[in-house]
């Protein structure tokens, strides 16, 4: 073992070089810290055979170095092979060491002993690989962090995600859950009132978000549950909004709920999150549950607050509107909310609101009077309608 170790370096070179050669998932694990913290690994377990059982601190070490493997999307049968590459490399080292025949009994001894730590230091990786892959889920927030960072198509990312066998679709929606029992971060010690609070939310968003295809991402960052919903087109968006009111219903704790708009490239993802980020502190603010607040509610609440002029400006609109309601009993706001919903379409708002089309005629003509913005005039209505978006949203 002497002359085997006097070739360590050499030796572990070799055996790591020759897993870049052999091993696919090796050659995509770049970068020099990892090469040298490999070759470290090599070194110091050519060492360790020196004693006949792997000591504690060299099994802490198989099991980190395969932690790390799997989280850079290295496969379970490419660690399990880099174990018998290295058992090769070695037994090939000490029969060269052979100087003489009665050294043969030696070299077999030793043979056994490195197939021996072999065989451990492999089970201790594979207990890392599944620790990784299911019990601790950290592969999951990985590949969360990933794709929320907009690195949704690089190979890193589709190998982890081929890891934990889930197929990444193209289009997504964001969704955050903020408020009362999500933690700060994810981490294992909370107290007992948050992880009963936390394990509810969660429990209900997989009960209640039930993407058609695919599989929805779920993890805590920055005091937000965050849900990655795959959809298969634009039109899903609305099923989303769906199960974002059965999930508002089904959690009992105070939270709100942010959704970003439809994305169709992984790589947006990190925009949808700000969004569905900035949508959920609108929940919050304004207090609303129940429901989602989504995109086209954070584009009104932006505009609001890029000027001072805007919010006063909207409560203008509809002020007149809502004092004319109360003092003559009248629904030139709900009226108004009707022409909006059917599109502008004078007959049907009439059959919503249960009136004559003349009666809808004459409501817009008041409304047009009291707050000088014409509902048919499509630039005058657009003021009308984020006067109501407002209203809503408080």
């Amino acid at each position: 073992m002497e002359r085997v170790a006097a070739r360590r370096d050499e030796l572990a070179r070799t055996i790591v070089d020759r897993l870049r050669i052999e091993l696919v998932s090796y050659r995509l694990v770049e970068g020099e810290p990892e090469y040298d913290d490999a070759l470290r690994f090599t070194r110091e377990s050519i060492d360790g055979l020196r004693f006949e059982q792997v000591s504690e601190v060299g099994l802490r070490r198989a099991h980190d170095m395969a932690q790390r493997l799997t989280e850079q999307g290295v496969s379970l049968s490419a660690i399990q092979r880099s174990g018998r590459v290295f058992g090769a490399a070695v037994w090939d080292a000490i029969r060269e060491s052979v100087r003489a025949p009665e050294e043969g009994e030696a070299a077999l001894a030793l043979g056994s002993r490195v197939w021996r730590h072999v065989d451990v230091i492999s089970t201790a990786a594979a207990h890392a690989y599944l620790d990784e892959v299911t019990d601790r889920g950290l592969l999951g927030r990985t590949l969360m962090d990933a794709l929320l960072a907009g690195r949704g198509e690089t190979e890193f990312a589709h190998r982890l995600a081929r890891t934990l066998h889930l197929r990444l679709g193209a289009a997504h929606v964001v969704i955050v859950v903020r408020g009362d029992g999500v933690p700060v971060e994810d981490v294992d010690e909370r107290p007992l009132s948050t992880r009963v609070a936390l394990d509810h939310i969660v429990d209900a968003a997989r009960v209640h978000l039930r993407p058609a295809a695919g599989t929805i991402l779920l993890g805590i960052r920055l005091g937000d549950l965050v849900a990655i919903y795959p959809v298969a087109d634009a039109d899903e968006v609305r099923r989303v909004r769906g199960d974002l009111v059965e999930l508002g219903a089904a959690v009992s704790v105070d939270v709100g709920i942010g959704m970003s708009g439809y994305h169709d490239a992984l790589p947006d993802l990190a925009i949808a999150l700000e969004e569905a980020r900035e949508a959920a502190a609108i929940a919050v603010g304004a207090g609303i549950r129940g429901r989602a607040v989504a995109l086209e509610d954070v584009i009104v609440d932006s505009m609001l607050r890029s000027s001072p002029h805007a919010q006063r400006l909207l409560d203008g609109t509809l002020r007149p509107l809502r004092d004319y309601d109360r003092a003559h009993r009248a629904e030139l706001v709900d009226t108004l909310r009707a022409f909006i919903a059917t599109g502008t379409n004078l007959a049907k708002s009439a059959r919503m609101l249960t009136v004559h089309a003349n009666t809808v005629v004459y409501r817009l003509r008041r409304i047009r009077e009291l707050t000088g913005r014409d509902p048919q005039a499509v630039d005058e209505l657009m003021v009308l309608y984020l006067a109501l978006k407002l209203d809503e949203l408080r």
